[in-house]
């Protein structure tokens, strides 16, 4: 009698076993097939990141700005803001519809997870990246502008200052010329410090806290300077709009060292540029899941 419940309970044990190796197969077998549909997705994401031509940044970002590299540079990031991103979005939607009801198969989809994140997160940095080169690209443009500006405004004053000479007001003529003068010994030596230094987070700091007030007391001064000649007041204005071309001028200064900063953070030479760059962070899950295979 021993005997024969001996066997019935061993059978059940094997029965057991068998239903549980069973349910772990079919497990494995659900997390593959909803797997496929998620790697599709991978797929046609490297397609997208092949047809965008990214290689092209090296030879973009090594030549000189021109208006057809500008061109070049912003339509890149549109493709990568219209077409890749919505194909980044779909990639990582596609986890959530992977099946995963056994320990096994749950472990699998962590692993898998990770590595999706690793390449979305990779073609972020490239996306950032990308967004800082056009940014670099405008606010040195703006720095022109600002200086072309500062020119203009300084030649009106140049000649609303020959036109008040001319006119006979020499004497408001000679207290707005010395202002102007000492404003610019002053503004130049204090300019010069920010040349000299290489660090940026000084220069960004001398920026803030020396330049940018120095400047603003200055236009303060103009603006409570008595004046009763036309054309020297005109000079005063001019003046003034010149100041704020040149405060322009500093505060895109000190934004493209921000993004110059930003821009060293990342290392280009690890940036994805085509598909098949992304495939190295495949390799742990292939081989998790070839383990269980």
């Amino acid at each position: 009698m021993k005997k024969i419940l001996y066997l019935v309970l061993l059978c059940c044990i094997v029965f057991s076993l068998a239903a549980c190796g069973n349910k772990e197969d079919s497990s494995i077998k659900d997390f593959e097939s909803t797997l496929k549909l998620s790697q599709n997705k991978g797929h046609a994401l490297k397609t997208t990141v092949d047809e965008l031509n990214i290689e092209q940044l090296d030879e973009l970002s090594n030549k000189e700005t021109t208006d057809k590299n500008k061109r070049e540079i912003n339509q890149l990031q549109n493709d990568i803001n219209n077409k890749l991103v919505p194909k980044m979005t779909a990639y990582e939607d596609s986890i959530k519809n992977i099946k995963a009801s056994s320990e096994q198969a749950k472990s699998l989809k962590k692993s898998y997870r990770k590595t999706v994140e690793q390449q979305i997160n990779a073609l972020k940095e490239l996306q950032t990246f990308v967004s800082l080169c056009n940014q670099s690209i405008k606010a040195n443009e703006d720095i022109l502008d600002y200086t072309r500006l500062f020119e203009k405004n300084r030649s009106k004053v140049e000649k609303n200052m020959d036109n008040a000479s001319a006119a006979g007001s020499t004497t408001e003529v000679h207290i707005l010329t010395k202002k102007l003068e000492s404003n610019s010994r002053e503004l130049k030596a204090t300019a010069q410090k920010n040349v000299d230094t290489n660090n940026d987070k000084e220069a960004k700091a001398q920026i803030e806290n020396d330049i940018m007030p120095l400047i603003e007391s200055q236009i303060k001064d103009l603006n409570q300077t008595t004046i009763s000649d036309s054309n020297v007041n005109a000079a005063r204005k001019n003046t003034i709009e010149m100041y704020y071309s040149l405060q322009n001028y500093y505060e895109t200064r000190k934004e493209t060292i921000t993004i110059g900063e930003k821009l060293d953070k990342i290392d280009y030479n690890k940036l994805p540029k085509n598909g098949k760059d992304l495939e190295q962070y495949e390799k742990p899950f292939e081989q998790e899941l070839k383990e269980v295979e």
